[in-house]
């Protein structure tokens, strides 16, 4: 089935016009992604699965910079504060709160 000429026979003006009568559609079309491995849906892709692990990373070069006389972040943060800016620059201390019990 040819389906640029079923569409043709409907009333469609061609390549580059929406479907729609006056003009008010879509003229290009959807990009669909396309499934094209085993795993099932909703998994994460092997680089989805290494960039979630934050954590390993900053461990990593951590254990790097060991011996090798460069300064860690965790240095520059300890020695700087976090009060200047990183993650939780924006954060204000507040008072503790009370209990009644």
């Amino acid at each position: 089935m040819d389906a640029h000429a079923h569409l043709k026979g409907l009333g469609w003006r061609g390549t580059g016009h929406s479907l729609d009568k006056t003009d008010r559609g879509l003229k290009k079309p959807l990009l669909i992604s396309h499934k094209n491995n085993l795993h099932g849906l909703g998994s994460k892709s092997q680089k989805e699965k290494q960039a979630d692990q934050w954590w390993l990373n900053a461990f990593d070069n951590a254990l790097k910079d060991i011996g090798t006389g460069k300064e860690s972040s965790l240095a520059t943060v300890r020695e700087h504060g976090v009060n200047r800016g990183g993650l939780y620059g924006f954060f204000v201390k507040g008072q503790i709160l009370e209990s009644t019990i």
